[in-house]
């Protein structure tokens, strides 16, 4: 089995490298489903109360959003730097 060492000097085995991951993972997932749902409930009620029915989103609108999220996605990835 291979070790790794960490910042703080400790050797971690590869089970314990896969654990962090999977950690990761599981968080960033349901981070990801919360912030998702609490997006799609917001723009439901907000629909709601101006239209009563679909929301009229324009392309503009949904490529402005989509540079803003790839910013922000890009912005926690390089906390693991």
């Amino acid at each position: 089995m291979s070790h790794m060492e960490t910042a703080t000097g400790t050797a971690l085995t590869e089970s314990d490298s896969d654990n962090w991951k999977m950690t990761s993972y599981i968080i960033g997932g349901i981070v990801g489903a919360t912030v998702g749902f609490a997006t799609a409930v917001m723009l439901v009620r907000r629909s709601d109360e101006k239209h009563s029915g679909p929301p009229e989103i324009e392309v503009t609108e949904v490529l402005k959003l989509s540079i803003a999220a790839i910013g922000l996605i890009r912005g926690i990835a390089a906390l693991g730097d």
